[in-house]
């Protein structure tokens, strides 16, 4: 695996490390306000960024990679709306949502994708079906008592809903359960810093809920979906 790793690593890495680095800086430029240095520096916050951004720069392709981070981009949106306006999860600033928080989502979605194409060389090639008829279905149905709160709510219904179609339209279990792992994984320490810094907060205070740990790794399954049908328009 290691040797994987190392031929993924390029001329192109020191290109796409640029391009981060600068969409870094724009985001810190635009959005200062919301950054206060004299509290020192946040480690946390540090590492998951150098972290995410190590894995960015690893197998780069440049028309891969624009699709999942257009897809990661309209899918944050779509869930940070309908996480704010129906207030199962709440932003310091109190916007619904606000837009600085949008350019993490691409980011996220790109770094899972790698980890995932990392694991898919350690991971089994027998037995997805048994895991993923567990994982899978079983967060649906988690995530659907969490947001009990909001049931009434068509916003609510229509992420249902769109959680069932992920599950209905499923045609590599072990890709779906590479990006879950990967996701779910990455989900700990997001969430971790976001509610214990109260950056966001759920509705039920919890530092962070479990679901919504386990929320991210669904949620990269769901856009592995709408890449795959962006993908079959392009071709």
């Amino acid at each position: 695996m290691w040797q994987l790793v190392r031929a993924g690593y390029r001329g192109s890495s020191l290109v796409a490390l640029g391009i981060l680095g600068a969409v870094y800086a724009v985001v810190a430029l635009v959005w200062n306000q919301y950054i206060d240095i004299s509290r020192g520096i946040d480690w946390l916050l540090v590492s998951i960024w150098a972290f995410m951004t190590a894995v960015l720069c690893w197998n780069i392709q440049p028309r891969r990679d624009l699709v999942r981070v257009a897809v990661g981009f309209l899918g944050g949106l779509c869930i940070e709306a309908w996480g704010t306006l129906t207030e199962l999860w709440t932003y310091f600033t109190v916007e619904r949502p606000p837009l600085w928080i949008l350019p993490a989502w691409p980011v996220a979605a790109l770094a899972i994708d790698r980890m995932a194409q990392i694991l898919h060389a350690v991971w089994p090639q027998r037995g997805a079906w048994p895991l993923w008829g567990i994982l899978l279905p079983g967060f649906v149905i988690w995530m659907s008592i969490f947001v009990q709160p909001t049931w009434e709510l068509n916003a609510t219904r229509l992420a249902l809903v769109g959680m069932v179609g992920v599950l209905v339209t499923v045609r590599d279990p072990r890709g779906d359960l590479l990006l879950f792992v990967a996701g779910s994984f990455l989900g700990i320490f997001l969430e971790y810093w976001g509610t214990s810094r109260y950056c966001w907060t759920y509705y039920t205070r919890e530092i962070p809920p479990l679901q919504a740990i386990v929320a991210h790794g669904f949620a990269s399954v769901a856009f592995a979906r709408g890449v795959s049908l962006v993908e079959g328009r392009l071709r």
